[in-house]
Parts: structure tokens; C-alpha cells; sequence
């Protein structure tokens, strides 16, 4: 299958490692679920717009200035408007509008205190705001209809929905709320507090069954109960975030909740039950049940797994991790009156001084301001001793203060160089990163790093807000060099011509190299809105008071002002030919460097559209691409089902095994981003990145394939393996995956991607 799906890419741009595009796969919700039309999909598109004939090229770039300085109307594209191509726009009664703006658009803020009415179309200003697999027949690529429902199915879809739920509810202004097993034909996705969880029934289309073949409802615990929700008081027990990863030989799922709960699965379980029902039908239904379910006191958001080390860590709104520590020893575990606050974890809470917090008083001492010091420093070294001999389960909570932190939306592990785990990385709303160690108990506990962005971090005075003019943190990867794909040219490891990629040095920021032209190389993308290429302008809404635009246009650095002298020696010798190179003295004496992270890996950061790659050692240059997904729009116009810009590169999913990342927004768009290790010595970098596709594709757009509406989650796995079990266990090259687009409206596009070993390249289909 890999052979014939490289053999039948073409090749789409002139460096090592182009991205090859043929067709995706679009499956409509209204299809899948058998909805009829007489039932109204929230966010889902119902006016058709003329569009462009194919052949005709509306404008796809914005216009020829500088990228790196932005126009006014230079509005990021929302990829959030997911809605992109939709040229049709859904009444507020289509917008599941029980989320008022001042409730949800500040996810990760305090709701801001405004009255805001009813949006307005552009140009309305006056008086405003006064194994189960099944190969079906390939459909066409461009037959997206929806083959409608007709209404005499009325009461079938009634009565054959599951457990008489009706149509799924999506739970808004979330984080990734869609996985793939990486080891069994399994897609997960949640809809509020339930995990739909089905075997797509095709490796090519994905298509999934008209209704889940189980149901995942966890209940919320008595402490959730108590927390509460943040983004929905009424209903706080919905999930925020979930993911797949490996924990020991175990795959789970692990799903973080607005109430403040933790809950996991083992998929072995998970997959059990479906062959169990495959094999006997859906009489006597049973249900796993989780292997794990905490709570963090509050919304629940970040979540990483350390699989040799056999931990789970969750960030929440108290601006603090807390790490999972289970044993290993088998011992088993008693329960000590008065020392444990709960049943299962030995709880130690460490505030932003690392000072040891008593646990059964914080609610009382965060709100009277009062810290209470439970450990003497003769105490200390034991307690480390004790938590390193794993040999009863430990809660280790860190806090990173409420003046200088900030609520934690992504986290990740960092390992020693022995595979263990070291520290947490966390990025804030702030675009701080933070590296949190939490084994250490006798000395400081943390590190941060400022984001690279000019303006003031986001503070809090008098228990308010103040909102800084950054652009906020969203994502975070720690990636070994082993993810970072080898190649032979030093332009193929950017994307793009070095001569073109502006250098920059500065004693607060440190050395970094900007590739953002590299959105020129980009094939098959608009840097355009659809409705701005389109001129249906009137297709927005205008919110005056949307204040997240004009904070993300500024670029990062201000590259009229003079190049530093490091920055030209290093852009000078980066010029060189190899030969040339490797004659020039430094070459012969480099100097000494120092990593990072203690196993050597690079740091990924990524903020509302732009992503990051820290350098892994204290020598190298760092890269920097700002406005990635990018679209420009009018300033001020918003989706009129958001009412906010919705930019946000928080789904992060690592694939080692393509040496690939993909960064997907909420608003709709996902950058395919291939991590490189140029093979050149003595350059100024010794890692990078560049980015090889932008789905959905300007294409797809044009034959309106992307909905008009946010993304609710993009999940990546390996094709399943159909063949002799003999052919499997040999060494192949790497496997095909997939990758499926979930959107707010139900609609699914599905992708299958390779990398062709001849020449490295990535393959979409």
C-alpha cells in the first residue's frame, strides 16, 4: 500500500522531503448519524455561496508585502473559521448559542466583565454595543453529498440512536477532544461527558458506523461534584482534553475534565469489549470501567504520560501540575489516617517558592492569602527518598504562583538520560514555558522562559486579570533528536531558501533564525480567507470589542532595526559551502555546548499561530515561524458562530515514527510540520523544522470540503495491517497513517499519510 500511494504522489515542490497531496475524504455528520434535514445540526452550514469555477484563481496570497509585517487586515485565519469554506453561515439558533460570549470565548481567562449584545454583519456599526475492518467501495473524492436523510427516516433516527441520545452534543471552546489507538482500529471522540468510541470500517475512507459501538459515560466524582465547572456551571462534568499515549507496555486514554476529574482507560479493555460484542452481538452489553479517576481540586486541562516511568501529570486552573506517582514495587499499599488525604495518592503540594503546602487547608490559605508549611528541612531529604523508592502512590503538586502564573494548557515530560522522568514542561496562557522539577525537594523547583513575543505578561492585581498584548501559549512537545529526520540540504531542513530567512540576536531572546517566508513554499494553500478571495465579506460578523486580533498581528521582532553582528557571522557562515565551512576556524574549535533537557531533546512551543523550536543545546540557533495557519480577514470580523477569533495551535500530536508534527487550531486548520536534522556540520542550527502542508488544502476549500465551523479535534494512527501476520513482524518501512479532522458540525475529512523511502517525502492522500 505504501509503495502504491508513493508511486502515485507527485511531486509538489523542488526540495528533499516535499509534501505530495492527492485526495482526502469527507464524510458529512448529517450522513453518518442518518440525520434528517427536518433536524438542525449546530454549526452546521445551510447557505450555499457561488464560488469560483474551477480554473479560477481568486486571490490565494495576500498582498506583496513584507510577511513579515503585518497588514491591518491582515487577520490570522481563524483557521478558526474552520469555517473557511463554507460560504454558508449558521443563525445563532444554529450556533449551540447556550454559550454566551462572556462565558466562553477567554478559555483559559476570566470571563471578561462586558455586556455584549447580538453581532452584527460587516459594516453594521451604528449603535453597536451602545479488527473489525471493512473495506466499503471507495466513494469519489469530489462527491461530498450529503446523501440527505430523508424525512420518512424521522423516527428511525428516534428510535436508533444511541440509547435514545439523539444528536451528539459538542462541548465548545475545548481543547482535543479526538484520539486514535495507536494499537488497535479504534477512534475515540467525546461529546460532552460521553466517549463515542467506534472502528472506522474502512482504511482508506475511515467512514465510521452510524452510531458509536460503545459508549464511555464515566461519573463525575464526589469531588467533582464539589469543584464544579468553569466553562459550564450547569454542567461542569464535560471533557476538556483527551489523549493516547503508552504507559509501561499499556496504551490508555486519558480524559481531563472541567470539573477538575482525571480518568483513564486501558484500550486492551476497551478493544476487549468490542470483539466481545463483534462476536456476540450488543445483548448483555458491558461497559469497561476505568483503571484511574482523580481530581485536581479544578478545570482540568494539560495532560502528558511518561511511559517508562509509569506516570500521569495534569496541569488545572489553580496555575499548578500535579504528577501521578504510582508504585511499582507491588507492595501493597495501606492507608494512613490523618496523613493521606485520599484513599489511593500520599499528597505534596509545593508552592511557586517550593515551600511544602499542607493540603487539607489550601482551599482555606488560597483564599485568605495564608501559606502553611507542613516540613521541616530535616524532613525533606527523607520525603525525596521516599517518593524516589516508589513504593506507594504520591500526588505531586506544583504551583506556579497566582501573580506570575497562569492556567496551563499544555504540558509535557522530559526524560533523563536514562529514559526516566525528569521535569515537566508546561506552557502557560502567557507564553511562558515553565520546567517544573519535581523530584528535586531540597532546592528551587523551577525554570521559566519568557515567551519571544514583545509586550507585558499577562499579571494579576487585586485578584484581577490583566491581559498582556502577548499572543498566549498553547502548545508544547519535548522531541528526542531521534524524531528529527535527516537531511542532506540545509535549505530542505527550513523549507526554504537560507539566504531568505532573516537571523536575529538579542541578549533578552537569544539567537534565532525566522523562516516564516517559508509559508511561500507551501503548496496547495491560501494565505487568503475563502469569503475575502470569494467577496462575500458580509459573511462575518464585527465584533468591536474582539481585542485578540490586533494583539497577534505584531510580528515577534522588529526586523527593521540592524542586524546584530553574531546574527550576520552566523548568517555568513551559514552561507558557505560545506568545504568552505569546514576550513573556517570555528569549525576546527567549536565551542562547547551544553543541552537543555537532560537526554538532548529540543523544545516545541507554540502559541495562537505561531510555533516555536527552542534550541536543544545553549550554542545553537533556534527556529521561529510565526502565522502559520494564517488567513487574512477584515480586522475585527469573527465567525458569527465563535464571536471570537479562535486561533489556538493547542493539538499537538508527535509521530516519531514520520518525524512529524501535527499542529492543528481550533479554528479549523492543521499544519503538517517535519521535524529535520540537517546533515551540513558547522552550521548555526542543528535542528529545525519546516512546514510541508496546511489542511484542509486550498482545494478543498474550493470545492467547499471545510466547514464553516471550529475544529472539535484531529486524531493520527497507523493504518491497520491487513495481510499475513508473517509480513507484519518483518522489518517494513515506516507504516502509512492517518489522519481524520473532526469538526464541530460532525463532518469528518480524512487524510492517509506516508513517507516514501526513496526520498524521504511525505505523502498525503
Amino acid at each position: 500500500m505504501l509503495s502504491a500511494i508513493c508511486n502515485d504522489m507527485a511531486k509538489a515542490a523542488s526540495f528533499e522531503g516535499a509534501l505530495r497531496v492527492s485526495r482526502s475524504y469527507r464524510e458529512t455528520g448529517r450522513k453518518r448519524h442518518r440525520i434528517p434535514s427536518s433536524v438542525q445540526i449546530p454549526y452546521e452550514t445551510s447557505l450555499n455561496i457561488n464560488i469560483p469555477q474551477p480554473g479560477h484563481h481568486a486571490q490565494i496570497d495576500p498582498p506583496n508585502n513584507d510577511d513579515n509585517n503585518n497588514d491591518d487586515n491582515d487577520d490570522g485565519d481563524d483557521g478558526d473559521d474552520g469555517d473557511d469554506h463554507d460560504t454558508t453561515v449558521s443563525n445563532e439558533s444554529e450556533l449551540g448559542g447556550d454559550i454566551p460570549m462572556e462565558d466562553a470565548m477567554f478559555l483559559f481567562d476570566e470571563p471578561p466583565e462586558v455586556n455584549v449584545g447580538p453581532l452584527l454583519p460587516v459594516g453594521v456599526v451604528g449603535g453597536f454595543f451602545d479488527d473489525g475492518m471493512l473495506d466499503v467501495e471507495l466513494p469519489s473524492s469530489d462527491d461530498d453529498s450529503d446523501e440527505e436523510v430523508d424525512e420518512d427516516d424521522s423516527q428511525i433516527f428516534a428510535n436508533d440512536t444511541p440509547e435514545g441520545d439523539g444528536l451528539p452534543r459538542v462541548a465548545p471552546w475545548r481543547m482535543n477532544l479526538t484520539a486514535l489507538s495507536q494499537a488497535y482500529n479504534i477512534y475515540m471522540v467525546a461529546y460532552s461527558d460521553k466517549i463515542y468510541v467506534s472502528r472506522p470500517r474502512s482504511c482508506v475512507t475511515n467512514f465510521l458506523p452510524h452510531e458509536p459501538d460503545l459508549i464511555l459515560q464515566p461519573a463525575a466524582s464526589d469531588m467533582g461534584v464539589e469543584a464544579g465547572g468553569y466553562l459550564d456551571e450547569n454542567f461542569p462534568h464535560q471533557v476538556n482534553h483527551l489523549i493516547v499515549s503508552d504507559f509501561g507496555n499499556e496504551e490508555i486514554l486519558v480524559l481531563a475534565y472541567d470539573d477538575g476529574d482525571v480518568i483513564a482507560y486501558y484500550t486492551r479493555h476497551i478493544e476487549n469489549e468490542l470483539l466481545r460484542r463483534e462476536r456476540g452481538g450488543r445483548i448483555n452489553k458491558s461497559v469497561p470501567g476505568p483503571f484511574f479517576h482523580e481530581n485536581v481540586d479544578k478545570s482540568a486541562w494539560g495532560l502528558a504520560v511518561h511511559k517508562q516511568s509509569r506516570m500521569i501529570a495534569v496541569s488545572s486552573n489553580y496555575h499548578d501540575v500535579t504528577v501521578f506517582v504510582f508504585a511499582l514495587t507491588g507492595l501493597p499499599y495501606y492507608h494512613i489516617p490523618g496523613v493521606d488525604d485520599l484513599e489511593l495518592f500520599r499528597a505534596i503540594i509545593r508552592d511557586e517558592h517550593g515551600r511544602f503546602v499542607d493540603r487539607r487547608e489550601r482551599s482555606s490559605q488560597l483564599a485568605a492569602g495564608i501559606t502553611r508549611h507542613f516540613l521541616d528541612d530535616g524532613r525533606i531529604a527523607a520525603l525525596e527518598t521516599a517518593v524516589r523508592r516508589r513504593d506507594a502512590n504520591w500526588r505531586i503538586i506544583i504551583e506556579t504562583g497566582d501573580r506570575v502564573g497562569a492556567n496551563i494548557p499544555n504540558i509535557a515530560f522530559s526524560s533523563d538520560v536514562n529514559g526516566e522522568a525528569e521535569n515537566i514542561v508546561a506552557v502557560d496562557i502567557s507564553g511562558r514555558l515553565w520546567f517544573l522539577d519535581f523530584w528535586a525537594f531540597n532546592q528551587r523547583h523551577y525554570l521559566k522562559a519568557d515567551g519571544l513575543h514583545p509586550g507585558q505578561p499577562r499579571l494579576r492585581h487585586h485578584g484581577l486579570a490583566i491581559h498582556s498584548h502577548k499572543p498566549r501559549g498553547w502548545g508544547v512537545l519535548v522531541l528526542p533528536e531521534s524524531s528529527f529526520l535527516p537531511v542532506r540540504n540545509k535549505d530542505d531542513a527550513i523549507g526554504m531558501s537560507l539566504e531568505d530567512a532573516k537571523y536575529v540576536s538579542s541578549e533578552k531572546l537569544g539567537s534565532w533564525i525566522d523562516i516564516s517566508q517559508g509559508i511561500k513554499n507551501v503548496e496547495n494553500n491560501s494565505r487568503v480567507h475563502p469569503w475575502v478571495r470569494w467577496g462575500h465579506h458580509t459573511q462575518f460578523a464585527f465584533n468591536p470589542l474582539e481585542p485578540r486580533r490586533a494583539q497577534i498581528e505584531q510580528s515577534w521582532f522588529d526586523f527593521a532595526s540592524p542586524m546584530s553582528s553574531a546574527s550576520r557571522k552566523d548568517r555568513a557562515r551559514d552561507m558557505m559551502s560545506r568545504r568552505e565551512r569546514e576550513s573556517h576556524p570555528d569549525y576546527q574549535n567549536p565551542p562547547r555546548s551544553k543541552a537543555i533537557l537532560g537526554d538532548g531533546s529540543s523544545i516545541m512551543r507554540t502559541y495562537e499561530m505561531d510555533i516555536e523550536l527552542r534550541s536543544f543545546d545553549d550554542v545553537s540557533r533556534g527556529i521561529m515561524f510565526e502565522k502559520v495557519i494564517d488567513q487574512m480577514r477584515p480586522s475585527q470580523a469573527v465567525l458569527p458562530s465563535m464571536r471570537m477569533a479562535h486561533e489556538r495551535l493547542a493539538n499537538l500530536i508527535h509521530v516519531p515514527e514520520l518525524s512529524l508534527v501535527v499542529a492543528a487550531s481550533l479554528c479549523g486548520r492543521v499544519a503538517l510540520v517535519t521535524l529535520t536534522r540537517p546533515m551540513e556540520k558547522g552550521l548555526s542550527f542543528k535542528r529545525a523544522f519546516r512546514v510541508d502542508a496546511i489542511l484542509p488544502t486550498a482545494e478543498e476549500e474550493d470545492k467547499q470540503k471545510r466547514p464553516i465551523c471550529p475544529l472539535l479535534g484531529v486524531a493520527v494512527g497507523p493504518v491497520p495491517f491487513s495481510g499475513s501476520p508473517e509480513l507484519a513482524e518483518r522489518p517494513i518501512n515506516p507504516r502509512p497513517y492517518r489522519i481524520m479532522l473532526h469538526f464541530y458540525d460532525l463532518s469528518i475529512l480524512s487524510y492517509n499519510i506516508s513517507r516514501c523511502p526513496a526520498t524521504d517525502s511525505l505523502s498525503i492522500s
